[in-house]
């Protein structure tokens, strides 16, 4: 019986420092979302150069044991070799600065360690940030994890949005303040990344993506090594250029179907954007190869057009109409390879909107929910309190009765 007590004991322990961290935490009144609008169309491939793009991964692992079974060295050269020329490690609260001097190095890190996977890549940090739920449960919880963690690097990446668990997707329909979102195709059936992305952007929440393989070994290729990139516009190898192109839009994302990625030691010369151009509201895209399918998405993940052909698509054009808020571009080859475009958006002024968090915070409810937190606090350890307590208290009966017996 004394070890289920200390047991229970141990779980109501639990749960008081889950619940320490949620009292100090504003509830706010997030932002009425409402679709981009505008005389302008914001382009993020204005200015680039057709023979810049680079290839790039900026989260995978290298300290997550038992499955990271090799060396920084042995993981850059993996990269290397399959024709990586960027390449971001950014291991669980851990940035490894020593390397920053490589070339198309970028030094970051993964924020989180909660249950449920609200994770983010900070990019171009050169500190580490503990704060963090164990178990996040509110909207208002993600909301001030991403405000206070933008400040701590040059960019703030929204890593696998997929995957979060126990918060409603719908967060992301109001969630702001991050610079990138991250595309991880198939991760999660049921809750694809790019449907959480048109979630935003229907919302005029405006991020562009950013592809990783989200790699926690380099010798299992089916465990997502080099299943997704991005392939990213910049004319040279320094970090600020690289992540000023990122959120400016100038990349595109590459998934690698898993059958098609266990096929090769090293990726082959896939297909590519050849070009991509913006003349009178009209987006033309070539490829270095003939697509099977190109669709122009659109406001609520709308398929605006779609082209498919049984000789394939090397071309293909979208007029940017008067009632279209943003558009992207998907396209699928033969060989099951996607390719993931940023969105054309409508503004005021032709520049990049912004992806500000401008929400109030409710006082009231905020009240309301620190003094709930602060209830519950003084409850949980009222019970350890009583537990443990008891545990002596039958000890001393004990003793006393041993005393009686003794004569004492």
């Amino acid at each position: 019986m004394a070890i289920i007590r200390y047991l229970v004991a141990f779980i109501l322990f639990l749960l008081l420092v889950c619940i320490l961290t949620y009292i100090p935490v504003p509830v706010y009144k997030f932002q009425e979302g409402a679709p981009f609008a505008g005389e302008y169309i914001y382009n993020p491939y204005e200015g680039i150069d057709s023979t810049a793009w680079r290839k790039a991964n900026f989260h995978a692992h290298q300290k997550e044991k038992p499955a990271c079974d090799y060396t920084v060295e042995e993981f850059l050269d993996a990269y290397r070799k399959s024709g990586y020329d960027i390449i971001g490690l950014t291991d669980h609260q851990h940035i490894s600065l020593e390397y920053s001097d490589r070339q198309g190095f970028i030094p970051g890190y993964e924020h989180g360690f909660n249950v449920n996977r609200h994770h983010h890549c900070l990019l171009g940090a050169d500190k580490v940030w503990w704060r963090d739920f164990p178990v996040m449960l509110t909207q208002s919880q993600a909301q001030y994890i991403v405000k206070k963690l933008k400040p701590q690097g040059k960019l703030l990446v929204l890593n696998h949005p997929g995957q979060l668990r126990i918060v409603d997707h719908d967060i992301y329909s109001r969630l702001r303040g991050y610079d990138l979102l991250e595309l991880n195709p198939e991760r999660q059936p049921g809750s694809i990344s790019y449907d959480v992305w048109d979630q935003a952007l229907s919302e005029g929440i405006y991020a562009n993506q950013v592809s990783d393989d989200d790699a926690h070994s380099i010798s299992r290729r089916g465990s997502w090594f080099q299943r997704s990139f991005t392939m990213v516009n910049t004319p040279t190898y320094n970090a600020d250029d690289i992540l000023d192109n990122l959120v400016k839009g100038r990349s595109y994302g590459v998934f690698v179907p898993r059958d098609l990625n266990m096929s090769f030691d090293h990726h082959p010369d896939f297909p590519k954007l050849k070009n991509v151009t913006f003349v009178n509201d009209t987006i033309t895209v070539t490829f270095s190869e003939p697509a099977s399918s190109v669709k122009f998405i659109g406001q609520g993940g709308k398929t605006l057009a779609e082209y498919a052909d049984t000789l394939g698509v090397s071309e293909a054009r979208y007029v940017f109409a008067d009632n279209d808020t943003y558009v992207r571009t998907a396209v699928v080859f033969p060989n099951g390879i996607e390719l993931f475009l940023n969105p054309y958006v409508r503004t005021p002024d032709g520049n990049a909107p912004l992806n500000v968090f401008d929400g109030k915070i409710d006082y009231l409810m905020t009240g309301v929910s620190m003094l709930g937190w602060s209830v519950a606090a003084i409850f949980l350890i009222y019970l350890i309190f009583k537990l443990l307590r008891r545990r002596k208290r039958r000890n001393r009966k004990y003793y006393d009765l041993y005393k009686d017996v003794r004569g004492f």
